[in-house]
C-alpha cells in the first residue's frame, strides 16, 4: 500500500524498510492477515484416502506464517521522519522533493512507542509466534496420526477455535493473548494426541487377547474401535490379519482334538503344525504341540516294542532286533526292549557275539584298541550281561588312552618346561608302564616317551641378557628382575619372556631351551607416546 500524501519510495528490502542517515525509527501500519487458516469452516472433513490434501492445507498455513513473519515489511507503508534539516525546507515550501517528505511524514516522534515498549512487543510477537509453530505441527501430527474425522473431532475443532481466537488477537497487536491462545490450542492437541494412542493402545491390546482366548466376535469389535482411530497402524493390520484367520484356526483346532480322542498322535502333531503356519502366535499353542508330541512318542515306543515281541515270537530274529533298538533309541533305559534284546541273545545272538569276539581279539592283538572297544560294545549292545565284553572294552578303553596320552606328550614336549605337566608326564609314563598287555606299540612308545622325559628333565644354561633397567618375569620360573647378564639352569622346552619398564612398552618373547642355545636379550626399547 503507498501513502497518497508522500512521494513514491523506494521498495523495501526483505528485512525492512530502509531507514536514512537521521531516521531513528520508522512508523509501520499492520495489515490484518490469518495465520491458522481459522477462516475455513469447520465442516470440512478429511478421509484417510485423502490424506494428501491435509500436507497441501497445513503447508499452505506454514508457507502463511512464514510470508507474515518475512513479508510483513512489504504490506506496510513506512513514514520515514524527515531530517531537521529538510524539516526548514517543508516549512518555507521549498522545492517538490521537501514537500512531499513533509506531507509523508505524518505521524510524529511522539506517536512513536518507546524502545522499551517496542521491544518488548517484539518479543511477544515472537513467543506467539513460536506458539503458533507448535499448534501447526501438532495439528499436523494429529491428522497424521490419528482419523480424526471419526475419532475426537469435537476435541479437535475446540482446539481450532482457539486458533482461531489467537489468530484474531494476534492480527490485532494483542500478542499476550494470542499467546495464551495459541499455547491453549497447542495443549489441547497434545492432550488429544495422547488420549487417542491411549485409546488405541488399550483397543488394539484387549483385540489381542480376545484372539489369543479365540474370541472373534470381541476380538472384531476392539479391532474396529482401534480402526477408528489408527487405522492405518501396522500392528492392527497384523490384529486384523490374525483375526481374520480365527475360523479356519478354530476349525483346524476342533480337528486336533478329534485326532487325539482317537488317539491319533501323529495326525494330531500335523494338525497342529498346520496352526502354526496359520498364526504362529496362536495362544497355548507350544504346550498342545509339546503334548501330542510326546504322546505321539509314547505311541511309536509300544508300537516298536509290540512289533519287537511279535517277532521273537515268530523267530524272526534281525526284525525283532531291529524294533528292540529303535525303542532302545528312543528310550535308552527302557527295561521291555533291554529285556526283548537278553531274549534275542539267549535264542540266536551267541553266534554273533563269538564274530565279535574274533574281531575284537584280532584288533587287540594288532593294537588297534579303538576297533577293539567298538566290537566289545557291539557285543554289550547285543548282552549287556557278557562279562568278556565288558572286561576287554575296559582293558581296551585303557590301552587307546595310553596310547594318545604318550602321543600327546611326545607331540608337545616343549610344554615340559613346566613342572606340573614333566610331573603329570612321568604318571604317564609309569602308568603305561604297568599296562597289560604290552605290545609292540605300546613298548616303543614307553621307551621313546622314557628317553624324551630323560633328556627334558636334564636343565641347560641359559644366559638372559638386559640393560639392567627392564624388569623381567619368565614363565614356569617368575620374577628374575634386574640384570645385565643372568645365568640360569632350566629344563628344556618352551618359555615366555616378559619384560618391563616405566615409560616404555613391554616386550615378550617366545623362547624354546635347548642344548647349546644362544644367548637371550630382553630389553624394553620402545618409548610410550606422551
Amino acid at each position: 500500500m503507498k501513502n497518497e500524501s508522500s512521494s513514491e519510495p523506494e521498495a523495501p528490502s526483505p528485512a525492512g524498510p530502509e531507514r536514512g542517515p537521521a531516521d531513528d525509527s520508522t512508523l509501520i501500519e499492520p495489515q490484518a492477515v490469518p495465520l491458522t487458516h481459522a477462516s475455513s469452516t469447520k465442516t470440512e472433513r478429511r478421509t484417510g484416502g485423502r490424506r494428501w490434501t491435509l500436507y497441501v492445507a497445513v503447508g499452505l498455513a506454514a508457507a502463511m506464517v512464514a510470508a507474515l513473519f518475512s513479508l510483513a515489511p512489504q504490506w506496510i507503508t513506512p513514514v520515514a521522519k524527515p531530517p531537521p534539516a529538510m524539516q526548514g525546507e517543508s516549512a518555507e515550501g521549498g522545492g517538490a522533493e521537501g514537500a512531499a517528505k513533509a506531507r509523508g511524514s505524518s505521524r510524529t516522534a511522539a506517536e512513536q512507542p518507546p524502545p522499551y515498549a517496542a521491544l518488548r512487543r517484539e518479543q511477544a510477537r515472537e513467543q506467539a509466534s513460536a506458539a503458533l509453530a507448535r499448534f501447526v505441527e501438532l495439528e499436523l501430527r494429529l491428522r497424521d496420526e490419528l482419523n480424526i474425522d471419526h475419532w475426537g473431532q469435537e476435541g479437535y475443532d475446540e482446539a481450532r477455535d482457539l486458533a482461531q481466537a489467537g489468530d484474531e488477537a494476534f492480527v490485532a497487536d494483542r500478542f499476550d493473548q494470542a499467546i495464551d491462545s495459541y499455547q491453549q490450542a497447542a495443549d489441547a492437541l497434545a492432550a488429544l494426541l495422547d488420549a487417542g494412542h491411549a485409546q488405541f493402545d488399550q483397543a488394539l491390546a484387549e483385540a489381542v487377547a480376545a484372539i489369543d482366548a479365540r474370541r472373534p466376535e470381541e476380538a472384531h469389535t476392539q479391532l474396529d474401535q482401534a480402526k477408528q482411530i489408527r487405522p492405518d497402524d501396522p500392528k492392527l493390520a497384523q490384529a486384523e490379519a490374525r483375526a481374520a484367520r480365527l475360523p479356519e484356526l478354530l476349525d483346524r483346532f476342533r480337528q486336533a482334538r478329534n485326532h487325539e480322542l482317537a488317539g491319533r498322535w501323529a495326525e494330531a502333531v500335523r494338525a497342529y503344525e498346520g496352526i502354526r503356519a496359520l498364526d504362529a502366535a496362536t495362544a497355548d499353542l507350544a504346550d498342545a504341540v509339546a503334548e501330542a508330541r510326546r504322546n505321539e512318542r509314547a505311541q511309536r515306543l509300544r508300537g516298536h516294542l509290540s512289533s519287537g515281541f511279535a517277532a521273537l515270537e515268530r523267530r524272526e530274529f534281525p526284525a525283532a532286533t531291529k524294533a528292540f533298538e529303535q525303542a532302545l533309541a528312543m528310550a535308552p533305559n527302557n527295561a521291555s526292549a533291554l529285556g526283548g534284546l537278553q531274549q534275542i541273545a539267549e535264542q540266536s545272538v551267541l553266534v554273533k557275539i563269538d564274530g565279535l569276539k574274533r574281531e575284537a581279539t584280532a584288533f587287540a592283538a594288532a593294537e588297534q584298541w579303538r576297533e577293539a572297544a567298538d566290537a566289545y560294545r557291539a557285543i554289550i549292545a547285543l548282552d549287556a550281561n557278557v562279562q568278556f565284553a565288558r572286561t576287554g572294552l575296559q582293558q581296551a578303553d585303557a590301552q587307546r588312552r595310553t596310547m594318545e596320552s604318550l602321543n600327546d606328550l611326545m607331540t608337545n614336549a616343549d610344554r615340559l618346561s613346566a613342572a606340573a605337566r614333566y610331573q603329570d608326564a612321568l604318571k604317564t609314563l609309569e602308568a603305561a608302564k604297568q599296562l597289560a598287555p604290552r605290545g609292540a606299540l605300546l613298548t616303543a612308545a614307553i621307551n621313546q616317551a622314557d628317553a624324551l622325559l630323560r633328556r627334558y628333565g636334564k636343565p641347560v644354561p641359559v644366559l638372559l641378557r638386559s640393560d639392567n633397567a627392564t624388569e623381567v618375569l619368565l614363565s614356569n620360573v617368575g620374577p628374575l628382575g634386574r640384570f645385565s647378564e643372568k645365568r640360569l639352569h632350566l629344563r628344556p622346552g618352551a618359555y615366555t619372556l616378559i619384560g618391563s619398564r616405566d615409560g616404555c612398552r613391554d616386550v615378550r618373547t617366545q623362547i624354546t631351551v635347548a642344548e647349546g642355545m644362544a644367548p637371550i636379550d630382553i630389553q624394553c626399547r620402545e618409548a610410550l607416546q606422551q
